[in-house]
């Protein structure tokens, strides 16, 4: 036979007695049969004084036909009297062994489990508890009270309030579970977290009259959830300070390399172009033209290096970020992604300048970045669709592409350290950013940053 835990913690040991044991509440069946047996006597007695009459050749009155109906009549009802009551105390019988194995049941559960059992009557405040309050928190049965007060004294008193409003408003309500966490006071003084569940039960009238549960001490749980929690903002601190620590880098090497190696750069093919003009000047001299030829050589070289370097500068931190705004800095970028890649772009853009904190630009455009290198690995797409709208309270990115679809597991994958990054960025300045396949075909990234972010609320919460 199935046993129903949570159907018999719903009743309660003393439920049960009350409902099975009450000699008013007889099956309408029961009542039936009695009613049968009390009109089948009633018969019998009408017609024996007929039947007695008439088999004894005696008068109608005399002692032996009037001693013989009294037989009949003692006989008679105390055969009903015995069919009925034999078949209520074999039902009392069975309501009794019910309540015995229901009772054994509840006891042994209350002894096997790790949690604090508890049986409250919503009328008398009289409260129940099982032995694992001594094997959670050390009280002996002795110390242990089934006064309601004495639990509600050993709740921590910055959460007695709230777990008491609780508790009301979901019996307001008329629901029938409630569960919560609090601090509860150990015998030695200390207190340990806990996660309380409990079970209402109502009457007719939807009235609660007692509540069940069991308390569950998860104070090694909740420190371990705590020191996760930790690590995991002191990850994302060290993560948002790598990550504004390398644009601070990536910014000052890119003004020295634009600076200094450009304006170096410049200077040297100024300087052999000025000797090609005077090496041209003697072209008579025939011993002049494998110089003039190097020359020639190098100035290619230089134009060459100076490309290269106004690449490498571009790509660590692009002037016209700073220089032109956000808007400008997508549309060079989409146009450089376009020809390396060969995927075309699509830029819708606003059309007056952007005034956003740098912050908020320098994390639009890194995403952007990373979201067209993504796109250019692993799309397999051939246009990209790019739109940016700045709103009066947040500014909003989409990028599309009509490639085979990001896959679910990869949204997932930490192993997908661009995908991190971006989301990070996001969180860092209190964004949210997207990433979800499109239908048939494609995928789509969402970014929303306030328009006045910034990280001031990030560092405060760590």
């Amino acid at each position: 036979m199935a046993f129903d835990f949570k159907k018999l913690l719903a009743r309660g040991p003393e439920v049960i007695k009350a409902e099975r044991v009450l000699i008013k509440d007889i099956p309408l069946e029961e009542m039936g049969l009695t009613f049968l047996y009390v009109v089948i006597a009633s018969l019998w007695f009408v017609f024996a004084d007929e039947v007695f009459d008439r088999a004894m050749d005696l008068p109608v009155h005399s002692p032996a036909v009037e001693t013989l109906k009294g037989i009949n009549f003692v006989l008679t009802t105390g055969l009903v009297l015995y069919l009925v009551l034999r078949r209520t105390v074999r039902r009392r019988r069975l309501a009794e062994e019910a309540l015995r194995l229901s009772q054994q049941r509840f006891e042994y559960v209350a002894l096997a489990t790790t949690d604090a059992i508890w049986d409250l009557n919503m009328e008398t405040k009289v409260i129940w508890w099982s032995d694992g309050m001594q094997d959670l928190f050390g009280y002996k049965a002795s110390d242990v009270s089934n006064n309601l007060e004495w639990w509600l004294e050993r709740l921590h008193p910055d959460d007695r309030e709230r777990v008491m409003e609780e508790i009301r408003r979901v019996g307001d309500s008329g629901g029938r579970t409630w569960s919560g966490h609090y601090r509860f006071r150990r015998s030695d003084g200390s207190y340990a977290v806990v996660l309380d569940r409990g079970y209402i039960i109502r009457d007719a009238a939807n009235k609660p009259v007692r509540v069940v549960g069991g308390i569950s001490d998860i104070t090694e749980r909740r420190r371990a959830e705590e020191a996760l929690e930790s690590s995991r903002r002191q990850l994302r601190g060290l993560s948002a300070r790598l990550q504004s620590v390398r644009e601070g880098e990536r910014t000052s090497v890119a003004r020295e390399i634009h600076d200094e190696l450009g304006q170096l750069l410049t200077a040297i093919k100024m300087n052999l172009d000025w000797i090609e003009r005077q090496i041209g000047e003697r072209e008579n001299d025939p011993s002049f033209n494998p110089m003039l030829e190097r020359i020639v050589e190098s100035v290619e070289m230089t134009d060459t290096a100076i490309e290269t370097v106004q690449r490498i500068a571009t790509d660590l931190r692009p002037g016209s970020l700073d220089t032109l705004g956000l808007a400008e800095a997508l549309k060079q970028e989409a146009e450089r992604f376009q020809k390396r890649a060969g995927i075309s772009c699509e830029l819708q853009l606003p059309a007056e300048p952007l005034d956003l904190p740098p912050e908020v630009g320098t994390a639009i455009f890194r995403i952007f970045q990373e979201a067209l290198t993504n796109v250019a690995r692993h799309a397999k797409a051939g246009t990209t669709r790019i739109a940016l709208q700045a709103g009066p309270e947040k500014v909003t990115l989409q990028i599309e592409d009509n490639g085979c679809g990001i896959k679910s597991e990869a949204m997932v994958d930490p192993r997908s350290l661009g995908l991190l990054g971006m989301r990070e960025r996001a969180a860092v300045l209190g964004g949210e950013l997207a990433i979800a396949p499109i239908t048939p075909n494609g995928t789509r990234v969402t970014l929303n940053l306030p328009r006045t972010a910034n990280d001031k609320q990030f560092w405060a919460d760590l």
